[in-house]
């Protein structure tokens, strides 16, 4: 069983390095993360998607939380396909929506609403690594109590 399923792309430095980094603060609180980079099957160089799927789907299911990083223009598509998972499943989700770009007067970042509507049936959006931790600590809260 893992506290958190950590979704976000991984496949750029700047992606991995970013999940390192949360992942990392997150665990310092003394909660276990799941982080699909860790697995030795996406560090090969050929994975088979379906082992890709299996396995993330497994640790989707024995989660407790999800937290699902929304940056950039559009949503990652596994990620969106991890929320979906995630919210049939009546996990909590807490979205990660650090992206600056979403703050501008003109011009709005779009998310598709079906996908923020997944996070939202079961869960919230954060704006910041640190509301995060807070969000999660008090989820917890509610199992010790």
């Amino acid at each position: 069983m893992w506290d958190i399923y950590w979704a976000n792309s991984l496949f750029s430095k700047a992606d991995r390095d970013f999940n390192q980094f949360c992942t990392n603060e997150i665990r310092s609180k003394g909660f276990t993360v799941f982080l699909p980079q860790e697995l030795l099957i996406n560090k090969c160089s050929s994975p088979s998607e379906k082992e890709i799927f299996e396995s993330d789907t497994n640790a989707i299911s024995k989660c407790l939380i999800m937290v699902a990083c929304i940056d950039q223009e559009t949503i990652d598509c596994g990620v969106s396909c991890e929320i979906g998972i995630a919210s049939s499943l009546g996990k909590y989700i807490i979205g990660l929506y650090t992206d600056i770009r979403k703050d501008r007067l003109e011009y709005k970042m779009y998310k598709n609403p079906y996908v923020v509507g997944a996070i939202l049936s079961n869960g919230i959006i954060v704006e910041s690594l640190s509301e995060l931790t807070i969000k999660i600590t008090e989820h917890f809260k509610k199992y010790i109590e």
